[in-house]
């Protein structure tokens, strides 16, 4: 296996030359943007290919035949669509090599793009939605996928979950299966995530609505034990994993955790809405050491709150400490008082206590724009920047800016803003990451509206410190045609980029047998495929110079 990725990653993407001079943000000379079958690479750099949609992630795992999918292959393999949550560093081993786990989340399946009948097949679908856990080596220079490595495994519509928390076993929760309401089968609509320092993963479940009607329709209560945060010991593949009720139930797109100043976690979530919510939780007590087994329980206990926008200022609300307000999460934040944003997505915590959000966008706003979401009509979306006061993440207020606002800036009465400079735009920030020097990573996702914009989407370094650089974009990367960017994430060195290239060729009107691109084999008769890739220097170094 080792030997055939090591063909796969000489695969390297389209080198673009350079648009610009160097840039005062980072060593990347802008690639093109237009729409293409291939991705592109910014000069100087490289990507590899690690893992694709079919590769074997279980042991048991069948070779790929997406012509005559089994449902054993579909539970055991790397899965249709992909997003990046989380690279885990295991302690270090004797012989020295570098060790990684890679976290991967599986949110959908589209049967028109995944299945040669183009139709829903649910036995199927049920194993290719969950999540991934793959070990990683670094060998000869890159980073390889390590073939039935010890942590990998798949989680899927079946995997058996723990209910934890305040409303574990409550009436809502209970079901014919699970009289006791302690236990769910299943991780659904699993979009973002990130490590802990204390030696988990949390995985944030989406809006599973479509797919409980499908596969699980009828069930009294099923739906209320779903779009919880699950909480993952990576590194024990016996571990169970836990919905933690605390964390408040609504449809979850990304999740990112800081710590308050007294050494609390803080936990802040967005809401998968197109007039979605920031939610912030802060842990009851402080982390007992680094490891999972110690913390078991630390995120069941603590306060969950919901952001209100007053003018520049983000004000928390607590939300009520009961049950039914953690089950009904969206009705409680609607009667305090939250602010929507315009369909609020990515973040990243800086180390001087900053928090990044990107929001994709969403043209309903209409008139209800405040100075964190200014536009009434946000078809391209923006990235606001949020301070905690006295950097503080345990603080009521922070104060709130707008970095950047997606969008063309040529296009006549565009209202697109970046740093002086930028040659490049960007539409629906989706994901996002910081570098060692405070770079801002920025993942895009602009599904149907690639069509209009003609751009590609693709990963950015954006400046994000007060001064020239200040929102000021490169584009390092370029994804081929109708993929988006599933989840970014750095190695603890920063020399190397993690990121999912999901759905390539799935857009409107495309199928299995009638792709928009074949990529990344471009074989005939190969569907595209959702695929991690690695990107480096190919001098070394950190990613941006």
């Amino acid at each position: 296996m080792l030997g055939r990725r090591a063909l796969l990653a000489a695969g390297a993407a389209a080198v673009a030359a350079p648009a610009v001079a160097q840039s005062i943000v980072s060593d990347v000379a802008d690639v093109s943007q237009p729409v293409m079958l291939d991705d592109r690479i910014a000069r100087g750099y490289r990507r590899d290919v690690l893992i694709r949609w079919g590769d074997r992630v279980a042991f048991d795992a069948p070779a790929w035949n997406p012509e005559v999918p089994t449902a054993q292959g579909a539970a055991s393999q790397f899965a249709w669509d992909a997003r990046v949550v989380a690279l885990v560093q295991p302690p270090p081993a004797a012989d020295g090599v570098p060790r990684l786990v890679l976290v991967a989340t599986h949110a959908r399946i589209d049967p028109v793009m995944a299945f040669p009948a183009e139709r829903p097949m649910p036995e199927l679908e049920q194993g290719m939605v969950g999540a991934s856990l793959v070990n990683l080596e670094f060998l000869g220079g890159r980073w390889v996928v390590v073939d039935g490595g010890f942590q990998a495994r798949r989680l899927t519509a079946t995997t058996l979950c723990r209910i934890a928390g305040p409303a574990a076993g409550h009436a809502r929760l209970r079901t014919d299966a699970d009289p006791a309401g302690m236990a769910a089968r299943g991780l659904l609509r699993a979009e973002g995530g990130c490590a802990t320092p204390w030696g988990t993963v949390l995985l944030a479940e989406g809006d599973a609505t479509a797919e409980l009607a499908a596969w699980r329709g009828g069930i009294a209560n099923e739906a209320n034990r779903f779009g919880w945060l699950v909480e993952l010991d990576p590194l024990n593949p016996t571990a169970v994993p836990a919905k933690r009720t605390a964390l408040g139930r609504f449809p979850k797109d990304s999740v990112a955790v800081a710590r308050t100043a007294d050494g609390r976690p803080v936990v802040y979530l967005t809401e998968a809405r197109a007039d979605g919510f920031l939610y912030r939780f802060i842990a009851a007590r402080a982390p007992d050491g680094a490891t999972a087994e110690a913390n078991g329980a630390l995120l069941d206990e603590g306060s969950l709150a919901v952001a209100q926008v007053e003018g520049a200022t983000l004000r928390w609300r607590d939300l009520p400490a009961t049950a039914e307000a953690l089950i009904e999460a969206r009705a409680a934040a609607e009667a305090v008082g939250a602010t929507p944003f315009d369909r609020p997505a990515g973040l990243a915590v800086h180390a001087d206590g900053r928090l990044f959000l990107a929001c994709r966008g969403t043209p309903q706003r209409s008139a209800r724009t405040d100075a964190l979401n200014p536009r009434p009509i946000n078809s391209f979306g923006h990235v606001v920047e949020l301070m905690p006061a006295n950097g503080d993440h345990a603080a009521e207020t922070a104060s709130g800016a707008v970095l950047i606002l997606g969008g063309d800036p040529h296009q006549p009465g565009a209202t697109a803003r970046y740093g002086a400079g930028t040659q490049v735009w960007l539409a629906a920030p989706a994901v996002l990451e910081l570098d060692r020097a405070g770079r801002l990573l920025i993942g895009t996702a602009q599904s149907g509206l690639q069509r209009s914009t003609g751009i590609a989407d693709g990963i950015f370094l954006c400046g994000t410190r007060p001064g020239a650089s200040r929102g000021v974009l490169n584009l390092l990367y370029a994804a081929p045609r109708a993929a988006a960017i599933g989840g970014i994430r750095l190695t603890p060195d920063g020399a190397t980029l993690v990121a999912a290239v999901r759905t390539p060729g799935a857009e409107p009107g495309a199928s299995f047998t009638r792709p928009a691109t074949r990529w990344p084999s471009f074989q005939p008769g190969e569907p595209p495929r959702s695929t991690v890739i690695a990107i480096a220097r190919e001098a070394g170094g950190p990613i941006g110079g």
